[in-house]
Formats: C-alpha cells, structure tokens, sequence
C-alpha cells in the first residue's frame, strides 16, 4: 500500500497551510490534503502568495496535493432553497480554482445535506444534488481536477450503498469515492462492509479513530474501531490507492505521527512511489 498522506484538518486554527506543510515534511510525510478554510488555506483571498508558497514546499520534498476540502458546514448542494445550491456551487468553484492552483488532482465534494427530523417525502434531494453535481463536473473536466464524493454523517448520501447506487445511476466519469472510516462507523455502518461494498469506486480512504458510536477523529489506535478487519477489507478488494490519516486533536502534529506509527505497528506496511527530491 501506497505510504500514508495527511490531512491539515486538524491545523485550522493554530497555524496555516504552509507551517503545517514544513511541519508535516519535517516527519516524513509526503501527500497533503488540504482544507480551505480561513485562516488555514482562505479561497476567498485575492492574495496568492499562500498557495503558491505551499505548492512550492510541497514540490520540495518531492511530494504530491492529493485533494483540497471545503468545510461541510459551509455549503448544501442539496437545499430545497435554490440560492442557496448557487452559493454552494459558487463556493465550491472557488476551492475547484484553489485545487488546480495546487495542483491537487481532486476536489473534495460532500452530497448535500438531508434534515434529520423532516426530510421530503420524495427524491427531489436526489434531483437537487444532480444538478448541481453536473454545474461542478462541468467546470472540474477542463481544470483537469477530479471530483472526490465523501461519506459525512447527516449528508444525502451518508452510507455506502447510497453512494453506490447513486454513481451507479449518474456516472458523470468524472467522480471518485473517498471513504472515511469514522464517519462510517459513526452512522453505525462498519467500515470494513462499506469499503468492500464500494470497492471500485473507492480511491482514497481516511483513517482516524473513535469511540463506538461517536463521530470523532482521533488518534488511531485510541478508540474502537477495528483496524485489522479495515486492512483486511482493503487486501479483499485488491486496494492500491492512498490512504490519508485524519486525526483532529489537540495535539495533531505528535498524534498525525503517532497514528502513523501505530498502523506499521499492527502489520500495516507502506512503499513510497519513489524517492523525495
């Protein structure tokens, strides 16, 4: 399996995307996903000077941007309320521009958000999120970024079987799966069934750790979820692709690397692609 990449999530507030990128290298890590949000990585900013000061660290060390993220509180793709689809959209083609800046190869997306007490009692949520699902692969193909759908609790498609079904029935060619293990668990589905039930349409996995029955991301290796039988799920399907450690804590950096460590130490093993520059 290819060696982990790392997600700056956990770096929003006590520092930006460049420290965290020089911080992050200086413990060998290599592949960065980042999140634009301010005052980490602002897409909003006319200034540049940040991102092409990261994408210039990030060429240093040889390594690579895997995807830039946009807050899943910011937006809803799927609001009855069409405003608020085309500030979603808007917002979302702001992070689209950031991502090909950065050379990331995709945009993380999330499926738009379905209320928990009173949802419609029809599919026009699905319809709403197609339209703009296509506003987005529009604009994404001639930037030469992919789009990355990830399963988020309180999200349309939360689980991996409606995110299955719903590729299968809009295959817009230009949208992969990035599946997060503690979301997963924290919906009550088992992360190891849900990778083996997208499978093909997984090309990036987020790990992190949690307490059952909590949406949390914590240290691996500190909470319940079973490692064993995700790395099993992964060997099942013939997984390739990256894995990203997404710890959210209070100490990230000495957890980000903690996490690492703890998955060499249950018989994960990592080959880097090749030799930083």
């Amino acid at each position: 399996m290819k060696f982990p990449g790392v997600h700056t999530f956990g770096f929003l507030w006590d520092r930006d995307a460049l420290q965290a990128t020089e911080d992050l290298a200086a413990q060998d890590f290599r592949d960065f996903q980042y999140l634009a949000g301010s005052p980490h990585l602002d897409p909003w900013t006319s200034d540049r000077t940040l991102p092409l000061a990261v994408r210039r660290a990030v060429d240093r060390v040889g390594g690579t941007v895997i995807a830039v993220d946009l807050p899943s509180s910011e937006t809803n793709l799927a609001s009855v309320n069409q405003a608020v689809v085309d500030f979603s959209v808007s917002a979302y083609l702001k992070v689209l521009d950031l991502a090909s800046e950065l050379g990331a190869r995709w945009l993380t997306i999330n499926s738009g958000r379905k209320h928990g007490l009173l949802p419609p009692p029809d599919d026009r949520l699905a319809g709403i999120y197609r339209g703009a699902l296509e506003r987005l692969a529009k604009a994404a193909r001639p930037r030469g970024v992919r789009l990355l759908l990830e399963n988020i609790p309180g999200m349309l498609l939360a689980d991996a079987s409606s995110t299955k079904a719903f590729l299968v029935e809009e295959d817009y060619g230009i949208v992969d799966v990035l599946y997060d293990v503690t979301n997963a668990a924290a919906i009550g589905e088992d992360p190891a069934e849900g990778i083996r039930t997208l499978a093909e349409r997984t090309q990036l996995v987020h790990l992190s750790d949690a307490p059952k029955g909590q949406w949390r991301h914590d240290p691996i290796g500190t909470g319940a979820l079973d490692f064993n039988a995700i790395h099993s799920a992964l060997s099942d399907i013939g997984y390739t692709h990256g894995v990203v450690i997404e710890a959210i804590s209070k100490n990230t950096l000495p957890d980000l690397v903690a996490s690492r460590a703890r998955l060499s130490e249950i018989g994960w093993h990592f080959e880097r692609a090749s030799s930083p520059a």
